[in-house]
């Protein structure tokens, strides 16, 4: 939770602190490469995120984060990312 403030970070079903750090594709992107790292010893993991069905929050239920209704294709595919040591792409799948 040290950038929750942040754009990239934003929680807004409260799930950071109810159990889930991998909150958002960005924070769970995060985690996984620093869980990896550890594991491996090797710093050289990165992450792709499917962008293909993220293009609008119209989650309601802040339990429902699977298969939303109408939430359109998010960022077109794209090597430039928010942060490119933990992101190689933004990918529709």
């Amino acid at each position: 939770a040290e950038h929750k403030n942040h754009a990239c970070c934003k929680d807004p079903c409260k799930l950071l602190d109810a159990w889930d750090p991998g909150n958002n594709e960005h924070n769970y992107a995060a985690l996984l490469t620093s869980l990896a790292t550890e594991k491996f010893g090797s710093d050289h993991f990165k992450a792709v995120i499917d962008t293909g069905r993220n293009g609008a929050q119209n989650r309601k239920d802040c339990h429902n984060f699977c298969n939303i209704r109408r939430a359109g294709a998010g960022r077109a595919s794209t090597t430039e990312t928010a942060n490119n040591t933990i992101l190689d792409a933004y990918f529709w799948l």
